[in-house]
């Protein structure tokens, strides 16, 4: 039976695959080790939950996400499976935009055609860096020259959207490795860059290292490396329309503009979560298990055998939490958020105390107050995106 919490919403849809070869040190992303392919039973449990969401309702998806983990690890005959049953089940809009993540020593031609025969418009290829160094350093699997490879294939074969991930300041990478690993990726014009700061989160074998002094870490020159980056990309034509996020001219990610801008999104997969929002500022997030034994064997079952204990738990955000999450997603995005668009969330006037913060930070050159068609838009503006953190600590 279709969630009846879909009625009458338009959507984005995340699938999340969330099988790799091999972990990255630096990577505290769900996924699981696999050996060179996706459980068949982890696709028909896909398929099943699809189909049991969607099946007759009448909401509208007007994105889809693949993700992961590695969904480039898929097999072409699971991945028109996979888009067959999203197909059958579920109402797409015309012109749907679809990304499927792939790492780049699984792009090869029956890929791309699995891919284009499915609809996929939007390829997004995890490149991270082109310095050997720092990839084997971080455990990654592709080889700059297989990375290179891989770009130069897509370049010749790929005819939708390309976007490819960079991270500035892995381990091993020196400034000028890294400005020169980027202009090489801007030489191929893709219509779209995710440059990242390395994260450093101390659950993961990078962290841990840096935590116990085995591995210095400047992050300062991570800041500064970063900010070269960003001055670089937009020297080359590529506007920051998020703050790790690029494109040329009308070329940005609908499906992420969808959860910055607190769309609502369904989550299908193992550790896929999914977020509706509701009037008043109130919303409803619901997570997947990560146990993917137990995920797998709830919609593999058939509706007979599904009882017990649900694979998902489910999060009920009240009003307060509401409004912090709209200005952290609202303000990471350059165009930031309008009176209105805080109206119709939380039906009341943006407060005066909130407009006090923002006054400050105008004055300070940090933040931005403009008007647009009798509306009023609140941004952080250029600079100011970089202390988002900071303003967050200065609202009431």
């Amino acid at each position: 039976m279709a969630d009846l919490e879909f009625s009458g919403r338009t959507l984005g849809l995340y699938i999340h695959i969330p099988f790799c070869l091999s972990k990255c040190s630096y990577c505290d992303f769900f996924s699981v080790a696999s050996a060179n392919k996706v459980p068949d039973d982890y696709v028909r449990a896909l398929c099943g939950e699809i189909s049991s969401r969607f099946s007759g309702s009448d909401c509208l998806v007007e994105s889809v996400y693949v993700g992961g983990g590695t969904p480039s690890l898929l097999s072409p005959a699971q991945i028109h499976t996979i888009f067959s049953c999203i197909r059958g089940n579920v109402r797409l809009k015309p012109g749907c935009e679809i990304t499927f993540e792939v790492n780049p020593d699984d792009v090869c031609d029956s890929l791309l055609d699995a891919l284009a025969s499915c609809g996929v418009s939007r390829i997004s290829c995890g490149i991270q860096s082109l310095c050997d160094d720092a990839l084997t350093f971080c455990r990654r699997r592709a080889s700059a020259e297989i990375s290179r490879s891989a770009l130069s294939l897509l370049k010749k074969r790929w005819h939708g959207n390309l976007s490819v991930d960079i991270i500035c300041a892995m381990p091993h990478e020196s400034s000028r490795s890294f400005l020169d690993g980027l202009a090489e990726l801007v030489s191929l014009r893709p219509d779209h860059i995710s440059m990242y700061c390395l994260t450093v989160e101390e659950e993961t074998p990078l962290g841990s290292l840096i935590a116990c002094g085995s591995l210095a870490y400047d992050y300062d020159l991570a800041d500064e490396m970063w900010i070269s980056g960003r001055d670089f990309l937009e020297d080359a034509g590529y506007n920051q329309y998020e703050i790790s996020n690029f494109s040329l001219p009308g070329k940005e990610c609908a499906h992420n503009i969808r959860y910055w801008s607190r769309g609502d999104y369904a989550g299908v997969g193992s550790g896929a979560a999914g977020t509706l929002y509701f009037p008043g500022g109130r919303a409803l997030r619901r997570t997947n298990s990560r146990d993917i034994k137990q995920y797998t064997g709830y919609w593999n079952c058939g509706d007979a055998g599904k009882s017990g204990e649900f694979p998902w738990t489910t999060e009920n955000i009240d009003e307060k939490s509401g409004e912090f999450e709209f200005f952290m997603m609202s303000l990471r995005k350059s165009a930031g958020f309008s009176e209105s668009e805080y109206e119709r969330a939380f039906g009341r006037r943006l407060p005066q105390d909130v407009r006090d913060v923002f006054l400050r930070w105008q004055k300070k050159g940090l933040a931005r107050i403009s008007a647009a068609g009798g509306d009023a838009v609140y941004s952080l503006g250029r600079e100011g995106i970089l202390f988002l953190n900071a303003f967050l600590g200065e609202l009431p």
